[in-house]
C-alpha cells in the first residue's frame, strides 16, 4: 500500500477526514474508537492520506481581528503581461507578504485575487506602498474592504 497511489477514498478514509476536521486534536485512540480501527491501521491510513497531500499539516485558527487585524481586504491584481516567468516571480514574492493570508490565481478580468488584514486603513495604505505595488510586474490592484463575516471555514464536505 505504500507505494501505491491513492486514487480513491473509501468510507474509513473519508470518516478519518470527517473526524480529524472537526477535531484537530483527536488522538490516535479516539479516532480508533469511532472509525473501529486499531491505533496502527489508523495511523497508517491517516498517514497515507497526508502523504498523498490530502490531509496537511495542522495549524490552530487565530482570529485576526482578535489580535489586532480589524480591516480585511480582497485587492484584485492585473499583472503586465502573461508570460510564464512574470507570473511565477509575483507567485513567489506574495509569499513573503505577512500581510496576505491567501493568493488565489483568477479567470476573467483579474488574474490574482488576494485576501488582505490590515489593523486600520492606514496600515493597509502601508502594505499597498511598502509591498504590494512592489510585487513584480503589478500593473493594476483593485481593492474591496470586506465589511462583515458571514462564513469562514476551512471544513471540506467528505
Amino acid at each position: 500500500m505504500k507505494d501505491e497511489p491513492l486514487t480513491a477514498l473509501d468510507d474509513s478514509d473519508r470518516l478519518i477526514l470527517r473526524c480529524i476536521q472537526k477535531n484537530p486534536d483527536i488522538t490516535m485512540r479516539e479516532l480508533g474508537e469511532i472509525t473501529g480501527m486499531s491505533h496502527s491501521p489508523c495511523w497508517r491510513r491517516l498517514q497515507r492520506l497526508r502523504e498523498a497531500g490530502i490531509v496537511g499539516t495542522k495549524t490552530f485558527s487565530i482570529s485576526p481581528e482578535a489580535v489586532g487585524y480589524e480591516i480585511r481586504v480582497l485587492c484584485f491584481v492585473r499583472m503586465t503581461d502573461h508570460k510564464r516567468a512574470q507570473l511565477l516571480k509575483f507567485e513567489a514574492a506574495v509569499l513573503h507578504v505577512p500581510e496576505v493570508l491567501q493568493c488565489y490565481s483568477l479567470s476573467g478580468e483579474h488574474d490574482y485575487v488576494l485576501h488582505v488584514i490590515a489593523k486600520s486603513v492606514r496600515d493597509y495604505e502601508e502594505t499597498v506602498k511598502n509591498a504590494l505595488v512592489e510585487l513584480p510586474h503589478v500593473k493594476s490592484i483593485s481593492t474591496s474592504f470586506t465589511l462583515k463575516t458571514i462564513k469562514d471555514s476551512r471544513i471540506v464536505p467528505v
